[in-house]
């Protein structure tokens, strides 16, 4: 699968969900249980190199796509550029709170599409994710 190219784009709120909990996954698992290999991928002496995570579990580091506009949000671009210049453990919470960011704004472009109803649905299943997971998340909304 090709940077920023997605095999079917999420159309429900369920499938949005599903891909935004597999991309998480995958990012997580690439900043924890395998932090080594992810560290050593994000050479400073190569290009802008950007943490993708993918539905299907997996994270990828590599450049940003190349297409313009991009077929997906880009997450925070040239990653590698600050690893050693940082303490590890601050170089890889920083990482994680630019994916984050990164996977919010994947899920709300796929839910674009969805209406009024269905967005308070998707909102609540991430509110739901990130308080799961440790994490207090607040969102404000009118109804």
């Amino acid at each position: 699968m090709e940077v920023g190219s997605i095999s079917s784009t999420p159309r429900s709120v369920e499938e949005i969900f599903k891909d935004f909990s597999g991309r998480r996954t995958g990012i997580v698992r690439a900043l924890t249980h395998d932090v080594d290999e992810f560290y050593g991928q994000c050479d400073p002496e190569k290009e802008n190199l950007c943490l993708y995570g993918h539905a299907d579990d997996s994270w990828e580091v590599t450049l940003p796509a190349e297409e313009v506009p991009p077929e997906l949000p880009e997450p925070a671009l040239g990653i590698n550029f600050a690893r050693d210049g940082m303490n590890r453990k601050d170089w890889l919470s920083l990482v994680a709170v630019h994916s984050d960011s990164w996977l919010l704004s994947v899920a709300f472009y796929f839910g674009a599409r969805l209406n009024r109803n269905e967005r308070y649905r998707s909102l609540s299943s991430y509110s739901i994710l990130f308080f799961c997971a440790g994490f207090t998340v607040e969102v404000s909304f009118v109804r």
